[in-house]
């Protein structure tokens, strides 16, 4: 038995039992079972003496003791004797276990994520690929098969995925593009928009596990980018997953969106934030900015990985099945949605779901990037600010709620969301030029 003070003066029991180290002084008490002496009970020499730290469940205790009476904790908790050069090389290696490692990551992988998850685009789609393999063959020279560079390895692999994926979809599409049109273009066809009579389950089903995949990725987004930039708060709180248990919100994911699609006002919701402390980090306004982008950018390659999906069905479609009608399907695009057999009927009700993945995703990455408290553009506006500006602009933080429903009474959010739009209408004139939609 030891009986030791801390810095604060108080008197502490140390017993070793035999699977256990027990340390109580009064009332508190906890205890370090064998299996974890090497990772919380840490001795360092110090001028003749030893600091010797006791890490607990909710606190760490300090002793400054004599070398021999450290020496004899050690031997008691079963290490052999150690000389003072020992005692430091221990500590050294304690305190790099204790140390928090961050994955790497560098911004020519993420680069060449964006091109390749493009590469499907017809003319420009081969440049974008040859340039991701370009970035991809750069950072695999740079990079070894550490730990620390296990994902951007795992990003790299992702990206010749996307590569290879966007190639065939460009030659296939640019194929179809260059054929005569089997069929007339179809113009004046019903329109089977929500809260139509032909509105049934299916659609509202599907558009809530849309909006459920799409938050997700979004905030699982902003968890892994905070944890690339040194913040594992996130990670700790077991928001870096796909998981959507991890990121529901029950109205925001789940009772907002039935009722908008009941209400035929369209599909929108929100999950979670991810909670992020990134002050202590290095360079913090630019991880914030990070950070911030990560969710809309997630959900704009989502949209662009939906868009290929939804280009090749609708290419195959056409390849095989020329002669059947299209209509139109909720909203903006005409998809072909019914006289279909065998797999052209699976073709078809795939491109429903594509659609509505792409049109989601491209609003929602849209939304996010408004510039108004708390979604994520308030937070790049405000580290691109000067320090003072980005403080008053802070200010007004607590009364985004009511800033955001006055721009959405008087119209204002419209301008903002035309970019949205925008690409929205450029992916329909692809779809149309490629598919006869």
């Amino acid at each position: 038995m030891f009986r030791w003070q801390d810095g604060h003066g108080r008197t502490w029991t140390l017993q070793v039992g035999a699977e256990r180290l027990v340390v109580e002084a009064g009332e508190q008490r906890f205890e370090i079972p064998q299996q974890r002496y090497a990772e919380d009970v840490y001795v360092s020499p110090m001028g003749g003496q030893a600091v010797v730290r006791l890490a607990g469940p909710d606190q760490d205790v300090g002793f400054l003791v004599t070398e021999a009476a450290a020496r004899a904790l050690l031997a008691r908790l079963g290490f052999r004797p150690l000389t003072p050069d020992a005692l430091a090389r221990q500590e050294a290696e304690a305190a790099a276990r204790r140390r928090p490692t961050w994955p790497k990551m560098t911004r020519a992988s993420v680069w060449a994520l964006i091109c390749a998850a493009l590469a499907f685009l017809p003319f420009v789609g081969v440049l974008l690929a040859l340039a991701a393999l370009v970035l991809v063959f750069h950072e695999r020279r740079r990079t070894t098969a550490s730990p620390a560079h296990l994902h951007i390895r795992w990003m790299n692999a992702l990206t010749v995925g996307l590569v290879v994926w966007g190639l065939a979809v460009w030659a296939l599409g640019t194929w179809t593009w260059q054929q005569p049109f089997p069929v007339e273009r179809v113009t004046g066809l019903p329109d089977v928009a929500p809260g139509g009579e032909q509105r049934d389950w299916v659609t509202i089903v599907v558009s809530l596990v849309v909006v459920l995949i799409s938050l997700s990725v979004h905030e699982a987004a902003h968890a892994i980018t905070a944890w690339w930039c040194g913040d594992d708060f996130a990670r700790s709180l077991g928001r870096v997953t796909l998981d959507p248990r991890a990121h529901i919100d029950p109205f925001g994911t789940v009772i907002l969106p039935l009722m908008l699609s009941f209400s035929g006002l369209g599909v929108f919701g929100y999950a979670r934030p991810v909670p992020v402390r990134l002050a202590g980090v290095p360079r913090y306004r630019r991880a914030h900015i990070l950070v911030s982008l990560a969710g809309p950018g997630s959900n704009l390659l989502l949209a662009a990985l939906s868009l290929s999906l939804l280009l090749a069905a609708g290419c195959l479609l056409r390849r095989y099945a020329p002669g059947q009608a299209w209509l139109h399907c909720w909203t903006l695009w005409p998809v072909p949605v019914n006289t279909f057999s065998g797999g052209a009927a699976v073709l078809a009700t795939l491109m429903g779901f594509l659609k509505l993945s792409c049109l989601i995703n491209v609003l929602l990455a849209a939304f996010n990037l408004i510039p108004v408290p708390p979604l994520d553009g308030s937070w790049v506006l405000e580290h691109l600010f000067p320090d003072t500006l980005g403080r008053l602009y802070a200010r007004i933080r607590p009364f985004g709620f009511l800033i955001f429903i006055g721009l959405f009474m008087t119209g204002a959010l419209h301008p903002l969301m035309e970019p949205g739009w925008i690409v929205l209408q450029q992916a329909g004139e692809l779809l149309r030029e490629c598919v006869c939609l």
